[in-house]
């Protein structure tokens, strides 16, 4: 008997609970009318000279016809003021990713949130004959142990990193197109996935294509003579786990300041809560700015004795 196996869904970027209860069933979907043509096209050109400079990776982890364009949001100014806050995202990171957790300070009880940041951003840039990915979770690096939900229904909260990608060209089964298993986000540690159950998630130039990170999925081969797949990818993690990419160290103290508080906050700049991230009893931007302070106090001010 032949195994059914779920199509992806493709839904507005209007309609955000479709969205939210699409990547709960799923564990994943399609956003249509995530963005327009003219930023994909800004930030093709902006990742275009790091990709041209890049070299073979020499490893199972990128197939060798691959180039990369690495710290996206510090070199792309349209990622960083356009897509890495969007609001839609945010929504998204919130619902999925963000952490809160309530316990005793002394004898009154606190609540506090950890917010989502971005672990890594990345421009990925797959040559003709550029073989498939083996199918993996990206949490991988988080060592999650993922229980089984396939009786249960998925418990939201209990993955803790989410992944959007932008193409840059229109994605198609040829050239390379993201393989993944529709529901494998629901899986425990002992099931292994079979390509035989992927689908094949081609995308138009304005879609995005959001997962959590227990999905089984995998680049696929390029089997084109002369096409390259193009896909602009961000990461999210939970706020008090370290980033895949060491952002800290890509940017100068002046970069980092010319950004939007928007943008320095979701890269890591600021505390997550209640006190992770401190530098000398000082805020990440307090550090960078010079500041000096007088006197210390608790970061997240909820918890102080009233």
């Amino acid at each position: 008997m032949a195994i059914g196996i779920a199509q992806v869904q493709h839904i507005d970027r209007s309609d955000v609970s479709a969205i939210l209860q699409a990547i709960v069933q799923d564990g994943c979907c399609i956003i249509k009318n995530f963005t327009d043509v003219e930023t994909v096209r800004r930030v093709n050109e902006e990742a275009r000279p790091y990709i041209e400079a890049d070299k073979p990776w020499k490893g199972d982890l990128f197939p060798p016809e691959t180039r990369r364009c690495t710290n996206l949001v510090g070199r792309s100014n349209t990622v960083r003021e356009k897509w890495i806050i969007d609001p839609l995202i945010r929504k998204l990171t919130a619902y999925f990713v963000d952490k809160t957790t309530s316990n005793f300070y002394g004898e009154t009880k606190h609540t506090y949130t950890s917010e989502a940041i971005c672990s890594i951003a990345m421009t990925f840039d797959i040559g003709p004959g550029a073989k498939a990915q083996r199918l993996h979770r990206d949490d991988k690096n988080f060592h999650v142990d993922h229980e089984d939900q396939t009786t249960a229904g998925y418990r939201v909260g209990s993955d803790v990193m989410m992944a959007c990608m932008v193409p840059g060209v229109q994605t198609t089964f040829e050239n390379g197109a993201t393989l993944a298993i529709p529901g494998s986000h629901l899986w425990g540690p002992d099931r292994a996935p079979r390509t035989s159950e992927a689908i094949v998630a081609e995308m138009e130039v304005t879609d995005c294509w959001v997962m959590l990170g227990g999905l089984y999925h995998a680049g696929g081969a390029n089997i084109t003579e002369n096409e390259h797949r193009i896909l602009h990818g961000f990461f999210f993690e939970r706020g008090f786990y370290r980033q895949e990419e060491n952002i800290y160290l890509a940017n100068s103290t002046q970069d980092v300041l010319s950004w939007s508080p928007e943008v320095q906050k979701v890269m890591g700049y600021e505390l997550s809560s209640p006190n992770i991230g401190f530098v000398n009893f000082r805020t990440p931007l307090q550090h960078l700015r010079g500041e000096q302070l007088d006197d210390y106090g608790d970061f997240d001010t909820s918890q102080e004795a009233k």
